[in-house]
């Protein structure tokens, strides 16, 4: 019979599984079961404090690694880049300037997952929020655009100086 296989050889079984697929599975339940529970204000909010302590330990690992704070505005944009690059995102540098960094990105680490669910946004967020503030002394990141809510691609702007990107975001401080 096409499409079972036999108890001896279920690792032989199609089953579309495996590490990353089912973290994406896990993560994408948990933010549209938060979402739904807790509505989305507050699901954004745990996203975040999550965030802040992945941000944090990423900004240190990025800071061994390189021997110190990248606090060039290249250097801060590159790590940017770099760490979601490594997590499956097709992050790059739309624009740079003392004021701001502007990034695209058109692939979601969280994949169709991510679909829906614009708490999950809050990761980027924090995360980029955290290593620019700890690098520069202040951030306002905007989630401009989103994957999470419909767009084609996610656009995010970091505003490095208070007063600087207007009043909505989400302002962190060294």
């Amino acid at each position: 019979m096409a499409g079972s296989c036999v108890s001896a050889a279920v690792g032989e079984c199609e089953v579309d599984l495996d590490q990353a697929g089912f973290f994406r599975n896990v993560i994408g339940a948990l933010a549209g079961t938060m979402e739904e529970v807790i509505g989305r204000e507050d699901a954004s909010a745990f996203v975040s404090v999550v965030g802040t302590r992945i941000g944090d330990d990423l900004s240190r690992q990025y800071r061994t690694a390189l021997g110190g704070t990248a606090s060039d505005l290249e250097a801060v944009a590159a790590v940017l880049v770099d760490l979601k690059t490594r997590i499956g995102a097709s992050f790059e540098i739309a624009s740079l300037s003392e004021d701001e960094i502007l990034l695209v990105n058109g692939d979601c680490p969280f994949a169709e997952k991510v679909l829906g669910r614009p708490s999950l946004c809050m990761m980027t967020a924090t995360v980029f929020g955290r290593i620019v503030s700890q690098a520069k002394g202040y951030a306002r990141v905007r989630v401009e655009e989103a994957i999470a809510t419909g767009h084609g691609g996610c656009r995010v702007r970091v505003a490095l100086k208070r007063g600087e990107g207007g009043d909505d975001g989400h302002e962190f401080f060294a």
